[in-house]
């Protein structure tokens, strides 16, 4: 259970290695890159996650998701989300999922292709697939994510509901309900590593196992926990863009948090690829074969 936790080197020597290669292989610029991407990618990707939230027979589900990134992310970012989500409301446009889904889903893939590119880079690889298949792979997990979201949440919205109705039913009392509420937010973490593990298993072009970027996944978004209440705690006490910047405030901060996100997101690969260069008996620096 524990052994993808036991690397064959220490945890020390380990996470030096994994700071050296950050700086090696400029994940500070690549983090830059990604959050411009991210950003181009969130109106289209609201739009596609409004869309999908449509099937789900789950009332409140758009504003249940923003509440509870309201609780991480920091207001300037909630404000820009949510305005963004009143004017598609206002829209009411019903082809978002027929005609438009393609310019929708194509938009909002270019994140996740930039992040192929970049995790390609922290393992040190060239990619080899053609574009295609790659650019397949950024749709393919775009959806993959979205309804992984949407679904996580209607389960979250729904499952206390489903707890109370199995506590009359088994006449387990107030107890069961309120153990249920708790062990919820495990349970939201869970799937948001899971999330995270997707994408460290098929965006780089590279030879592993699922055991092997579960030490990633797990410090990627406990340190994504971590930085984003921290960074929101700062702009709420110690910042006031919005006074300094005016309208483009929002948007200067909505950065920010995808630039410290997409940092996070990159470290977390820096280490997992660091932990399949220490299980390789040839750990080349170079090429494919180096996370083989």
């Amino acid at each position: 259970m524990f052994r993808p936790f036991r690397p064959p080197i220490g945890w020390a020597d380990l996470l030096q290695r994994t700071a050296r290669e950050v700086v090696a292989d400029n994940c500070l610029g690549l983090a830059a890159q990604l959050a411009y991407y991210f950003f181009l990618s969130l109106f289209p990707a609201l739009l596609f996650l409004v869309a999908l939230a449509s099937f789900m027979p789950v009332s409140g589900l758009i504003d249940t998701i923003t509440a509870a990134l309201g609780r991480i992310a920091p207001q300037e970012v909630i404000d820009l989300v949510q305005g963004q989500l009143i004017l598609i409301a206002k829209a009411k446009n019903g082809g978002l999922l027929t005609l438009g889904i393609i310019g929708t889903l194509w938009s909002t893939s270019s994140g996740l292709s930039a992040a192929i590119d970049a995790l390609n880079q922290t393992y040190d690889i060239a990619e080899r697939r053609p574009f295609w298949k790659t650019k397949l792979l950024a749709l393919a997990l775009t959806v993959v994510l979205a309804v992984f979201l949407v679904a996580s949440f209607a389960l979250v919205m729904v499952g206390p509901g489903i707890g109370e109705r199995l506590a009359a039913w088994l006449h387990l009392g107030p107890v069961f309900g309120w153990t249920w509420w708790v062990l919820h937010w495990p349970v939201v973490f869970t799937l948001m590593m899971a999330g995270v593990a997707l994408i460290y298993y098929y965006a780089p072009d590279a030879d592993q196992t699922w055991d092997r970027i579960l030490p990633g996944s797990l410090f990627a978004t406990l340190i994504w926990i971590g930085t984003s209440l921290a960074f929101r705690f700062y702009i709420t006490h110690f910042a006031s863009y919005n006074a300094t910047y005016g309208a483009i405030g929002a948007v200067i901060v909505a950065l920010l948090w995808f630039y410290v996100s997409a940092l996070v997101l990159l470290v977390g690969a820096e280490l997992n690829a660091e932990i399949l260069h220490a299980w390789s008996s040839q750990a080349p620096r170079s090429g494919r074969s180096s996370a083989a």
